[in-house]
């Protein structure tokens, strides 16, 4: 059952991360729906718009003792550009994982920087939580960059056979965030 908790919005200086609504389906087929843009997800593309929109259903459901997912919006143009959330959220031990996912044509802008840096303020901040985890592979540079430009280190890895995915088994690096540490 979906929290009686209102989901936050904020703003950055180009962008809104707001809930993720019903008329969002066409715009997050978008990132789920394109191959090449998941070929470092942990799960393979929706394969057509009906899927992509029951998956829609668990973006627009908000459980924030567990999990959030936010649509990044270009403020401008009011466009969808990508996600972010929080998952697998430990409340005792005050521990999160997070991730992101950028439409490919608005790669390289800093879009993902100013979202995450919002999401880690409110994670920190509000929420309280202390360590905040990805994990991403080896060979996604992209991400990689982003993560150690928003203040994550490489503390271990590669995490063997983590993501099972196309058939086969992918292995992960973990990389965290300490609060008071962001950037």
């Amino acid at each position: 059952m979906a929290s009686k908790l209102k989901q936050p919005t904020f703003a950055t200086q180009r962008l809104r991360l707001r809930p993720f609504r019903a008329s969002d389906a066409k715009a997050l087929h978008a990132l789920y729906g394109d191959a090449e843009n998941l070929r470092y997800w942990s799960t393979g593309p929706s394969p057509d718009l009906d899927s992509t929109r029951k998956m829609l259903r668990w973006h627009i459901s908000f459980h924030p003792f567990h999990y959030a997912l936010w649509a990044v919006e270009e403020k401008k143009s009011r466009k969808l550009v990508g996600m972010i959330n929080y998952h697998r959220r430990d409340r005792r031990e005050r521990r999160v994982d997070v991730g992101w996912l950028i439409l490919p044509a608005q790669q390289g802008k800093g879009y993902m920087t100013e979202a995450g840096r919002a999401l880690l303020a409110h994670l920190t901040g509000k929420l309280k939580v202390h360590k905040v985890e990805a994990l991403i592979r080896a060979d996604n540079k992209p991400s990689i960059a982003l993560a150690k430009r928003l203040g994550f280190r490489l503390e271990g890895g590669p995490i063997r056979d983590r993501w099972f995915k196309d058939g086969r088994w992918h292995s992960v690096m973990i990389y965290g965030l300490v609060a008071g540490e962001e950037r």
